[in-house]
């Protein structure tokens, strides 16, 4: 790799340093074999293999794209070192045993030639807000011997989230994987909010896969390419309400505010289920206003949102082009709905005894940072809540968790609960 690039890469990787803690290390040391070949494709400074013994293995690579890091690593004769990027490095060798602890970065917050790169070279990564993590899981599983074993720590939202979809089917189609060690809410990172999984991989035959200790039909995983979702039922939420989530505007301390700043016709109530505040809503109908005619409307608030235009302009990094640089981010939820709808935030608490708490139902309302579920028929409302209620427990284990048990809610899971 030229060292111009190397360089560039290195800015967008220093944010993600996150070593792997001792006790952690040990159990995913301990899944390895104990001979042949090893590789870590993200050695940082070494965590991963201290509780390695080098002299079981005939030899062991490790890449690094931080040569502060790799210089840290002790010198032996088994121990090859690369200072280069593991993603973007032409390897023709196989592995008995991979470790690994990926970089955890949104492909959005790499810079285009990088995203670009990715989804030319990992067709299963081509499109989707995936995480660079992903791309570790492919290319270490490509290095793979028949026989090895690779073991990985990374975000355990790969087995809930919707982005994860082509991943987990991949893996699960497959049966590459052996055995998943679930964190949940526990926190594994002290200086990281991120909530983990070691996962065990083989490509060798296999009907099960454990998950924490209990056994799980590989036929039941495929039937949704779920861990815990094992409904075949058609008969599903999905078929008596739309679900959608809030509006997106990717700088709400612009736009929503506790009270109106001007007493002008843009703004409009919008809710997060729990609370009701203003939004600046430069839409007709679902349709941007143009310039002069939201200027000549709402001058005072055109002129505030004058002022923030160079702010508005740094959403998704620059690299996006919007209707008008006063429009939101995303363009979903900026129709009202003109009936009682029922409004969940995002985010949790999944204790069946105040769940119901949680389950809002307001009318004519914008929503952002919620759930907004639209039943066909306004008289099932009350169904539709007790079937989220019923489900709690389901939902729980198939959501991303968060902290102090917390879970982030997703519209597909909602959409699989079965009616009753």
């Amino acid at each position: 790799m030229e060292l111009s690039n190397l360089k560039d890469d290195l800015i967008y990787f220093t944010k993600c340093d996150i070593f792997t803690p001792d006790n952690i290390s040990k159990i995913m040391s301990s899944k390895l074999l104990n001979y042949g070949s090893l590789l870590d494709p993200c050695v940082g400074t070494g965590n991963l293999l201290k509780f390695i013994n080098v002299e079981n293995y005939d030899d062991i690579d490790i890449y690094e794209i931080k040569y502060d890091y790799l210089h840290q690593i002790i010198d032996n004769d088994k121990i090859n070192k690369f200072n280069c990027d593991f993603i973007k490095t032409n390897i023709y060798k196989e592995y008995d045993n991979i470790i690994l602890n990926p970089p955890y970065i949104k492909i959005q917050d790499l810079p285009l030639e990088y995203r670009y790169y990715i989804n030319t070279n990992f067709e299963l990564l081509n499109g989707g807000a995936i995480d660079i993590y992903y791309a570790f899981i492919i290319k270490s599983l490509n290095l793979l011997k028949e026989t090895g074993i690779m073991v990985s720590i990374t975000p355990n939202s790969y087995l809930y989230n919707k982005t994860s979809y082509k991943l987990r089917k991949y893996l699960f189609d497959n049966k590459l994987i052996r055995e998943i060690i679930d964190f949940k809410d526990k926190k594994v990172f002290s200086n990281a909010s991120v909530y983990c999984c070691i996962t065990i991989f083989s490509k060798e035959p296999k009907t099960h896969l454990i998950y924490n200790d209990t056994s799980i039909d590989y036929n039941d995983i495929l039937k949704n390419y779920s861990l815990f979702n094992f409904n075949s039922n058609d008969n599903t939420l999905r078929t008596i309400c739309t679900i959608k989530n809030g509006i997106a505007t990717l700088r709400n301390n612009i736009y929503i505010h506790s009270s109106k700043l001007y007493d002008e016709p843009c703004w409009k109530n919008i809710t997060n289920g729990h609370s009701t505040k203003y939004i600046i809503y430069p839409y007709k109908n679902g349709k941007i206003i143009d310039e002069n005619t939201f200027k000549a409307e709402n001058i005072l608030t055109y002129e505030y949102l004058l002022k923030n235009r160079d702010e508005l302009l740094k959403r998704d990094n620059g690299n996006k082009t919007y209707p008008t640089w006063y429009a939101y981010g995303r363009s979903q939820s900026i129709k009202y709905i003109n009936k009682k709808c029922i409004y969940i935030p995002c985010f949790i608490d999944p204790d069946p005894n105040i769940i119901h708490n949680n389950i809002f139902i307001n009318e004519n309302i914008l929503h952002y940072s919620c759930i907004c579920i639209e039943p066909n028929d306004e008289k099932d409302i009350d169904f539709i809540k007790n079937i989220i209620i019923n489900n709690i427990d389901f939902i729980k284990n198939n959501s991303s968790k968060r902290s102090a048990g917390w879970i982030n809610l997703n519209s597909s899971l909602l959409y699989n609960l079965p009616l009753y």
